[in-house]
């Protein structure tokens, strides 16, 4: 039997197949119009589903966020601290206030608030008051409704397909450490529960502070894994399907 006309049906199904869109998940809802309010709408539909992951687009689940770097922070007093083994909880829990649209920058701007908790390990180095200090255990910070203002520079790549993807070309952000923050530090001072607990009051009192040595960090690194994983998204995703609106020519590059 004459197998090339088999091989020809396999070789024609894999083509075929290669250009098979992947379905947008129900959560994400286009805009047919570039208006603010549509943009805020959809973003505020999409946190939930994106966070829980997308495993069919290669998006991994969000909320928690395991953070596989140490943090350094130096604090008043001469005080080091060290903090490792942690997740960042809250990305769920981010709100948008207002999406917009730049179109003629191809800027998006996303103004956005969240709640957070930190959790991991910790070691302390210095002195605080009238105790050195060396020692360390579990962390746990909470901060309430930390502001962030996220401008994402983007372009529409055609790719040899045919097909429009989104890049992302640059990100920036500026953030306020929140209306509250408050952190629990088991075992400051070893055996003594109650010297401990006073020194975390003089900690939690330069709370802002602290929000802002501590906060950079961690949130510099959950901006770059977001980034990162939106980039997958647009790599699986076609500008058409996320975008029913017409471009012209000079917004396509050539990838």
């Amino acid at each position: 039997m004459d197998s090339y006309p088999v091989k020809l049906f396999v070789i024609s199904l894999m083509f075929h197949c290669s250009f098979q869109l992947l379905p947008l998940p129900d959560f994400i809802h286009p805009c047919h119009e570039l208006t603010d309010e549509c943009f805020t709408k959809a973003t505020l539909d999409a946190i939930p589903g994106v966070v829980k992951g997308i495993p069919e687009a290669g998006i991994p689940t969000l909320d928690p966020l395991f953070i596989d770097k140490n943090i350094s922070i130096e604090l008043p007093g001469n005080l080091k601290m060290q903090f490792h083994n942690a997740k960042l909880v809250g990305l769920s829990t981010c709100v948008p206030n207002k999406v917009s649209s730049r179109r003629e920058k191809r800027t998006f701007i996303f103004d956005m608030h969240c709640n957070f908790t930190i959790r991991g390990l910790y070691s302390l180095r210095g002195r605080l008051l009238l105790f050195n200090l060396d020692t360390e255990g579990a962390a746990k910070i909470k901060i309430w409704n930390q502001h962030i203002r996220l401008e994402v520079v983007e372009k529409v790549v055609l790719k040899d397909s045919g097909e429009g993807h989104y890049k992302i070309n640059s990100y920036k952000y500026k953030a306020d450490y929140g209306t509250d923050l408050k952190m629990n530090l088991t075992n400051l001072i070893r055996g003594n529960p109650e010297i401990s607990a006073n020194l975390l009051q003089v900690l939690n009192r330069d709370s802002q502070l602290f929000a802002n040595e501590f906060g950079g960090p961690i949130l510099d690194y959950a901006i770059d894994y977001a980034m990162n994983v939106t980039q997958r998204f647009f790599d699986a995703y076609t500008y058409d399907q996320l975008s029913p609106v017409p471009l012209t020519k000079d917004f396509f590059v050539k990838e």
